[in-house]
This record gives structure tokens, sequence and C-alpha cells, in this order.
């Protein structure tokens, strides 16, 4: 009976020794609340679609683990096991230490800018054209009318009495105003009819300005969406912040030298601080990641912008059966379908 028992007892051992590190000993799995990917809640519970996808390709590869929190900052520098959400953007990589590895993003998100308070629909509006860009636009428009309307003066003016000035003050300044007047309300497709070509010259002039002024209206209309701020808009990071006192997180993902058109860039140790900076109007806009910056704006407002693409990652101290999985659950269209649900526009 001895000898039987010891056989079996050894043969336990044995098997127990064969059986793998991580189902003994949970590994540590560093994380950061980073809304909205990862949530933590009063009682210390961790939520977010980004755990979920965590917790699913750890339970597919059998590999037990335990949450040790961190700072955001901590995350592309992590030497845990596996570490998330990180960023993988140029700065990460440059931290990042030799033999680390990353998932496939599990998003492609750009940079937000969080502004004001939320105004309604139309004051928001006529708030968001108040700035030096808008202004430029304005200049560049009434340039380009005023070059066309010039030609067309120059033009017509032997042929047609209705643009040539008036008798009670100079004739040139009068007709070339004439023709700014036509090319204003020929651009817009108003056209009165109050002044139209009648020399051959003058309606090839007007002709080309038509065509020409058909493209430029589709610019101008799809600027002014994107600067008003409604959805469809994407407006260029650098257009966006130029003229602005800009604020970011120090440390994280958008870099103040990604910011170069804006007035002036100052550095905040939380969101939070560069939030309430907004508030108190020390600053113009912070720029953060559009996902995040919709989840922690309340109701101040955002502008998605079409600058400096980021990518929210898994990182890994080395490729594992873990990492693979991830990559594989990344690519399937459920996750690819849930992640626009949680990370998209609403």
């Amino acid at each position: 009976m001895t000898m039987y028992f010891r056989l079996f007892l050894a043969i336990l051992l044995f098997c127990i020794g064969q059986l793998p590190g991580q189902a003994i000993a949970a590994q540590t799995v560093q994380i950061a609340e980073v809304p909205p990917y990862a949530l933590k809640d009063g009682s210390g519970g961790w939520s977010g679609p980004a755990v979920d996808l965590f917790r699913a390709a750890a339970q597919n590869a059998g590999v037990a683990y335990r949450f040790v929190e961190v700072r955001p900052s901590e995350l592309a520098t992590s030497p845990a096991m596996a570490a998330f959400p990180a960023y993988a953007d140029g700065g990460a990589r440059k931290a990042g230490t030799a033999g680390t590895a990353h998932s496939l993003p599990f998003y492609t998100d750009s940079v937000g800018l969080i502004g004001g308070a939320q105004a309604t629909g139309f004051v928001e509006g006529l708030a968001n054209l108040a700035n030096w860009g808008f202004l430029k636009v304005v200049l560049i428009v009434s340039g380009l009318i005023f070059v066309a309307g010039a030609l067309f003066w120059l033009v017509e003016r032997r042929g047609n009495e209705s643009v040539q000035g008036s008798e009670d003050h100079l004739q040139h300044l009068g007709g070339i105003g004439n023709g700014f007047w036509w090319a204003g309300v020929t651009a817009t497709t108003i056209g009165y009819g109050d002044i139209v070509p009648k020399t051959k010259g003058g309606r090839v002039v007007a002709m080309v300005w038509m065509l020409f002024s058909m493209a430029l209206t589709a610019i101008l209309t799809a600027y002014l969406v994107s600067l008003t701020g409604k959805p469809g808009g994407n407006t260029n990071l650098s257009s966006a912040i130029e003229g602005q006192h800009v604020g970011v997180v120090a440390g994280e993902v958008v870099q103040p030298a990604e910011l170069g058109s804006a007035e002036r860039v100052s550095r905040f140790a939380s969101i939070w601080e560069a939030l309430q900076a907004l508030d108190a109007d020390r600053i113009d806009l912070v720029a953060y990641p559009a996902a995040q910056a919709r989840a922690v704006a309340g109701d101040r407002t955002v502008q998605e912008t079409g600058g400096s693409v980021v990518f929210p990652v898994f990182r890994f101290a080395e490729d594992t059966a873990l990492s693979r999985e991830i990559d594989r659950i990344i690519l399937t269209p459920a996750w690819q379908s849930r992640a626009q649900q949680a990370f998209g526009k609403d």
C-alpha cells in the first residue's frame, strides 16, 4: 500500500511540475484609468471595452493575472508582463525598452480639442467663426472676387454701360467696384441680373469665373462646416489651434511639438488640472486624444481634428500567446463593431 501511495505521489508531483507557470502564479498586468478604454469603480473593480478585451484574451490563452494600477504616463515604460491602455505613438516607442511588443491598435484615434462650455447650435457656430483662421479665409475669398471683378471690368468697360463708373466719382474706381459686385453675386449664385456680360471677352471671363466659383463654394462650405464643429467636419489641427493658448497633459500622447502653430502651449500634471485652467480662461483649448476628450469633457465642446493619429494598444514585455490572442480578437468584425460604438462619435 505504501509503495502504491508513493508512486501516486510521485506521479502527482510530476504532473504539477509540468503545469504552466501562469496556472500557479498570477502574472502582473499594469493598468491605468483611461476613459473610455478602462474605468475603475468605487470598489476598485475595472470595466470598459479594453478591459473586457483583455479578459477574453487571457481566458482563451489560459493566463492568470492580477491588475496593478499605475499612472497613464508609466505605461510606456512598464516592466510588467502586460500594460494597457498604452499608445503606439512616436513618443511611446522612444520611451519603450528593447524586447517589448505592442498589440495591434484596438482603435484609431485623432487629436481632439476641448473648448468652452456647450452652447446652443446657432450661438456655438457663430462663436467658432470668431477666429483668425476664418478672417484669413474672408480676406482670401475677397481678394479672389476683387481680381475676377477687376478683370471683368477691364474686358467689359468699353462695351457695357452697366460696368462703367458713375459720373459722380472717379470712373475707374466706380467701374472696378461694379465688377467686384458682379463677381460677388455670381460666385454666390445669387445673380441679380443688374450687371451681365455683353462682349465675347466678358462672357469668356464670366464662364471661367462661374466654373471656378463652383469649386470655391464647395471648399468654403466644407471649411465652414468643420470650423463650426458640426458632425462631418474634420478640421486641420494646425489651423484649429493657430493663435490659441493650448494646454496638454505632460508626459502623455499629445506632445507640445505637434502644436507648433499655437500661440502658446502649457503643460499640466493631469487632464483635470488642464480643464480647470480652461474653465478659468487661463487657456483657450485642451489638446487630448479625441475619444478620451469626449469621455472627460462633460458639458464642454470637443472638436475632433484631422491631425496626429494616435493608436491605443496593449504593451507586452515579450511576444506571447496572450498578445497573439489579443491581436486575433482585435481583427474580428465583432470587436471592430464594438470599438466603433464604444469609442466613436456620439
